[in-house]
């Protein structure tokens, strides 16, 4: 083998001219060629380096040339670097674009990687690590997730929903610190009855000691919640609201991993309630909802939650603040609500 195929296929190079130094300082440098398949240029070369530098002049040099005369100059790649760290979530196309730069872009992502500006993208796992850190943050009752599900995708629940003439919409809120979770019922997805669950719930936050201007309420832009999108007024839900004087907030359109924790609740409902239950009408179907949603609140651990329930995170954060009965409020059909209500009673006094 020649000297260069020796060093392409050896991985310690260091090691093998350091040898080949020491052979030639004891056998010569024309035995050091012929042994190690080179010249005597090159023996030499090693030598001298190595009696100038030691150890390091085995090293190999950069082969860059001295002089580039395409390279960026030094005042543009220092405008790069301050026009990325102004916009941080810019890329290199956006950046030329936006302040017509005259380099490629290729250029300008060259001087942000080797600047060390490059923003890594989170892991999913971390991500969710870290809102569940932001959430622990949160007071109990404070921040609550509004949705509708549309219940006649289940193929159990739906052959029992056209024979017994069930819901087809389920109302859903759900408290993110604890996880908590209420939920009423629909014939239709309309803006009568969102309002309806609305006051429904809140009624029952106020009643238990929630002072509602401490509360956001945060939905999707579905017509039930926002009305018309031609329409100028709030919406029926949106005045409710005011009226309680709750905060109200609506996620980006199409993003609903920001409902996150209402969405969450529905995958489990169905999972383990829809999806497995019978009934003989809207009674008992009334009456299993409302046991299910006990079960949620008072006895199924979350592990997402430190494997505890809502009601002892509820517990644990405000003591004996507000009492564990604010997770109570039985599910009703709101297209039905005036004939829910008992006779003499109003909103709240459905609560146990």
């Amino acid at each position: 083998m020649t000297y260069y195929e020796i060093m392409t296929g050896i991985h310690n190079i260091f090691d093998f001219r350091l040898n080949m130094i020491k052979y030639a300082e004891k056998m010569g440098i024309s035995a050091a060629a012929r042994e190690y398949k080179t010249t005597r240029r090159t023996v030499r070369k090693w030598v001298r380096r190595y009696k100038e530098k030691g150890l390091n002049g085995l090293e190999d040099k950069s082969r860059a040339p001295h002089h580039i005369p395409h390279k960026t100059p030094k005042e543009i790649e220092d405008m790069v670097i301050e026009l990325r760290k102004t916009h941080p979530a810019w890329g290199p196309e956006r950046l030329k674009m936006h302040y017509d730069l005259s380099i490629s872009t290729k250029a300008i992502g060259r001087i942000i990687r080797q600047a060390g500006l490059v923003k890594k993208r989170k892991k999913k796992w971390r991500k969710q690590r870290d809102l569940r850190e932001v959430k622990k943050a949160l007071k109990p009752l404070s921040f609550i997730q509004m949705d509708t599900k549309d219940l006649s995708d289940i193929e159990k629940y739906w052959l029992q929903m056209r024979r017994l003439n069930l819901p087809r919409y389920e109302y859903t809120a759900r408290d993110v610190r604890t996880g908590g979770t209420w939920y009423a019922y629909g014939e239709s997805n309309n803006s009568s009855n969102a309002t309806l669950f609305a006051g429904y719930l809140l009624g029952q936050l106020k009643h238990y000691g929630v002072k509602p201007e401490d509360v956001i309420i945060q939905t999707d832009n579905g017509s039930e919640f926002i009305g018309s999108v031609t329409k100028k007024d709030k919406s029926a839900f949106e005045k409710v609201l005011k009226e309680f004087n709750v905060k109200y907030s609506r996620i980006p359109p199409s993003a609903p991993t920001w409902n996150s924790d209402v969405e969450a609740f529905h995958g489990m409902v169905e999972d383990e309630f829809y999806d497995i239950e019978d009934y003989c009408g809207t009674g008992e179907f009334k009456a299993k909802a409302y046991a299910y949603q006990l079960y949620f609140n008072f006895k199924r651990k979350n592990r997402y939650k430190g494997r505890k329930t809502p009601v002892e995170l509820l517990k644990e954060i405000k003591g004996g603040e507000i009492s564990p009965q604010v997770f109570n409020l039985p599910p009703i059909i709101l297209d039905n609500l005036l004939e829910e209500i008992p006779k003499g009673g109003n909103l709240v006094g459905l609560s146990v």
